[in-house]
């Protein structure tokens, strides 16, 4: 499979899947300044677990890596046209959502593994979810697939600027297969 089209774009990672996890994506990806999502939140001081946003053209090393299946492949790629810090408002603005019942609940979508659960049943994303990405990659037997390309990206569904309060309500079918784990997941998450 080739890159995609644009080249531009950032790999979301989950924090809490990394031992120090600013400090190791500093030691092995200097040239590129992770931007931790709960970072000037209530949340600070647990933003080395919480979703980082890592810079990462197509052609960087950082791209290189993720591509290539190394130690940020439990990460997504989004290919996206936006600066950085617009990506990064757009992606905390989905950090928290709420059920169909109006329940609250933390969105783990940096994690490519219930990313990948939800892609696997074949999960709809509401319209304008992913604003500003124009797809997301994830890596499946060890490769990397694109498991949503976004028709709409012009689109926004969370536009409003209050911090980390839900404003997205996913449908049960979407949050049934983010909370999937199979087998394999429980064993490791043991």
């Amino acid at each position: 499979m080739n890159p995609p089209g644009t080249g531009k774009g950032a790999i979301l990672l989950d924090g809490a899947r990394y031992d120090d996890a600013l400090a190791w994506l500093y030691e092995r990806y200097p040239s590129d300044q992770p931007w931790p999502l709960l970072v000037g939140t209530p949340y600070s001081q647990i933003a080395d677990a919480g979703p980082i946003l890592l810079p990462a053209a197509a052609g960087s090393s950082t791209f290189h890596a993720w591509w290539h299946g190394s130690d940020l492949c439990s990460g997504l790629w989004l290919e996206s046209r936006l600066e950085l810090g617009e990506l990064f408002r757009v992606l905390q603005r989905r950090v928290r959502i709420l059920a169909p019942d109006k329940r609250e609940f933390w969105l783990r979508f940096a994690d490519a593994r219930p990313m990948r659960n939800a892609w696997a049943a074949g999960a709809r994303w509401p319209e304008g979810f992913w604003h500003g990405i124009d797809s997301v990659w994830l890596h499946h037997e060890h490769a990397p697939i694109c498991s949503w390309r976004n028709q709409a990206p012009h689109l926004d569904c969370a536009p409003a600027d209050t911090g980390l309060s839900a404003q997205v309500t996913l449908d049960w079918p979407l949050l049934a297969a983010l909370a999937h784990q199979d087998e394999a997941t429980q064993e490791v998450e043991a």
